[in-house]
C-alpha cells in the first residue's frame, strides 16, 4: 500500500507509494489528476528543479476481518501476530458497532453530555447533539444536521451552510476538526481531479498483515467532505493470479477509458473502466509487473502523465523503478529504471510524482510503516526519469498532537492557482499503528526556490472548501 512500512510477506519485504500525476489532452474530461484531458493539477506546475532522492517505501495494506454491515475493516484487532507478516496487530477487541457497521474502537462511544462532542474512544456513533460522525462512524448525518444521510464522511459536522462565510474566490470556510477527512480506516491515499470532482482511491486498512481484498473510491466537490461511492475493485474474485493484499492504487484517465494500476500479492495489476466510480474489470488476465520482477517489491504504483502526454509508472519498495507506458497503458515501451534517490537511508516505497513550473517532484515514503517514525521525504529534477537526490524530509510525526506514521502521501496540483495539497495517511487517533490508519488532507507550499517548505501535519485539515479546477 502506498506509504506503508516495511512488510515481510512470504519472506519478502515490500512497501507501496501514491501520488498525483498530470495530464492534458484536449480529448478527456477536465482533471486535475493523471489523465490525457487538460492538464492535471498534479502535474505542469510551477517550481525549482534540483534531483532529489528516494526510494524504499513500507508497505501500507492491512489486516482484520471486514464488518459484515459495512464491509470495512474491524479497527478491533485480536492481538495476536499476522502469521504471514511476523506484525503482532494492534491487539484491542474491537467489535463493530451494530448501530453503524463500523468498527468500534474498543470504548463505549457515548457522547460527553456536557459538550455534545463524541468521546474520543468512542464506537463511532454520530453525536445526536451535532451530527459530527464519532472517529468510528459510518458517515451518516446527526437527523439535527444539514447533512443528508448519503454517505457523506469526514469534514465540518452538519456541512456547509448559507450563514457559511463565501470567499472571493468561491470557498467557503468550514473550520472545526476536518482530518481525516474519510470515516474509517484507509490508507495509501492517490488523489485526483476528474471533470471537476476530486477523489481519492485509497488502500482499505485495519487488517492484519495488509490483508484487505478490496478497493473503494470517495468524492469531493470541495476537498473537505467526502462521499464513499463504494467497493470498485474486489480482487478476490476479479482476478485470476491474486486474491488479496490489495494496497496502494493509482488512476489515470486516457482515451475515454480509466485505468486503475493497483497492487495485490506483492504483483502490480491493471483494470479499466469507463467510469472513474467503476467497476474496474481487469485488463490483462495477468500481472503487469510480477513479484520482484525488476528487483524491488512489486507494490505502490503511481501514475503519471506529463504535459508532452508521455505516461509513466513509478513503483517499488526497497528501491524505486519508473517505466513508461505504451499508447494501449497496459505494457512498457522499455525496462523499467532504477530511480532510486542518492542519499537515502533505510526502506522506501510509495513514491509518487508531481510537476510544478516544469520542475519534476519526487516523494516517497521512508522507514518501517508500522512505527511512529515512518515519513515522507522528497528529490527534484528536470527530468521525470531523475536522476534524483534526497533534498529533505517534508511531512513526519508530531507526538505533541498525537500524530504518528505520516506517509503513503500523494500531492494535489491546481497549477493555474498555484495551489498544492498533500493526502497522506496516519495512525489513527487515538490507538491506531500500522495496520489502522487514516486519511488526511493539509496545504502544501513552496519556498521563493521552489523547494518545498516541510508539512506540519494539523488535526483541523482545511478550513475551507476548495473550489475543483
Amino acid at each position: 500500500m502506498r506509504g506503508l512500512r516495511s512488510r515481510s510477506f512470504g519472506g519478502s519485504v515490500w512497501a507501496v507509494t501514491l501520488s498525483l500525476a498530470a495530464c492534458a489532452t484536449s480529448d478527456a474530461p477536465t482533471h486535475s489528476g493523471t489523465g490525457d484531458g487538460p492538464a492535471d493539477s498534479g502535474s505542469a506546475e510551477a517550481a525549482g528543479g534540483l534531483a532529489d532522492s528516494a526510494t524504499g517505501q513500507a508497505d501500507s495494506s492491512s489486516g482484520g476481518d471486514a464488518d459484515a454491515a459495512t464491509g470495512q475493516p474491524d479497527s478491533g484487532l485480536s492481538g495476536k501476530a499476522d502469521t504471514g507478516t511476523g506484525h503482532s496487530d494492534s491487539g484491542s477487541s474491537g467489535d463493530a458497532d451494530t448501530g453503524t457497521g463500523q468498527p468500534d474502537s474498543g470504548s463505549s462511544g457515548e457522547t460527553d453530555t456536557g459538550t455534545g462532542q463524541p468521546d474520543s474512544g468512542s464506537g463511532g456513533q454520530a453525536d445526536t447533539g451535532t451530527g459530527q460522525p464519532d472517529s468510528g462512524s459510518s458517515g451518516k448525518a446527526d437527523s439535527g444536521s444539514a447533512h443528508a444521510d448519503g454517505g457523506v464522511t469526514g469534514g465540518k459536522e452538519g456541512g456547509t451552510t448559507e450563514a457559511d462565510a463565501q470567499a472571493a474566490d468561491g470557498s467557503v470556510s468550514i473550520p472545526g476538526v476536518n482530518n481525516p477527512v474519510l470515516s474509517g480506516l484507509f490508507a495509501d491515499p492517490n488523489v485526483t481531479v476528474f471533470d471537476k470532482t476530486f477523489y481519492i482511491y485509497p488502500t482499505t486498512d485495519g487488517f492484519p498483515g495488509w490483508g484487505a481484498t478490496t478497493f473503494s473510491v470517495f468524492s469531493s466537490t470541495n476537498l473537505v467532505e467526502w462521499t464513499n461511492r463504494g467497493v470498485i475493485l474486489d480482487v478476490s474474485t476479479a482476478l485470476k493470479w491474486a486474491t488479496g493484499h490489495a494496497w496502494a492504487p493509482t488512476v489515470a484517465y486516457v482515451g475515454g477509458n480509466y485505468y486503475f494500476y493497483f497492487s495485490a500479492d506483492q504483483q502490480i495489476g491493471v483494470a479499466t473502466s469507463a467510469s472513474p466510480t467503476g467497476p474496474f474489470a481487469d485488463a490483462l488476465g495477468h500481472p503487469l509487473v510480477s513479484s520482484q520482477e525488476y528487483g524491488v517489491g512489486s507494490f505502490d504504483p503511481y501514475v503519471f502523465i506529463d504535459d508532452d502526454g508521455s505516461r509513466y509508472l513509478y513503483f517499488g519498495n526497497s528501491g524505486l523503478r519508473v517505466g513508461k507506458l505504451n499508447a494501449d497503458m497496459t505494457s512498457f515501451s522499455n525496462t523499467p529504471a532504477n530511480i532510486t534517490p542518492a542519499g537515502i537511508s533505510g526502506t522506501v516505497e510509495g513514491s509518487a510524482m508531481f510537476k510544478r513550473s516544469g520542475t519534476y517532484y519526487l516523494q516517497w515514503s521512508e522507514g518501517d510503516t508500522n512505527q511512529p517514525t515512518y515519513k515522507v521525504a522528497y528529490a527534484r529534477a528536470q527530468s521525470p526519469l531523475g536522476p534524483f537526490t534526497r533534498l529533505a524530509t517534508i511531512l513526519e510525526q508530531d507526538p505533541t498532537l498525537g500524530i504518528l506514521g505520516p506517509g503513503g502521501s500523494t500531492v494535489l496540483g491546481i497549477p493555474a492557482r498555484d495551489e498544492y495539497y498533500i493526502v497522506y495517511h496516519r495512525f489513527k487517533i487515538p490507538g491506531g499503528d500500522g495496520t489502522h490508519r487514516e486519511t488526511c488532507i493539509d496545504r502544501l507550499y513552496f519556498n521563493s526556490d521552489g523547494t518545498i517548505v516541510p508539512v506540519k501535519p494539523t488535526l483541523e485539515g482545511l478550513q475551507a472548501t476548495v473550489q475543483p479546477p
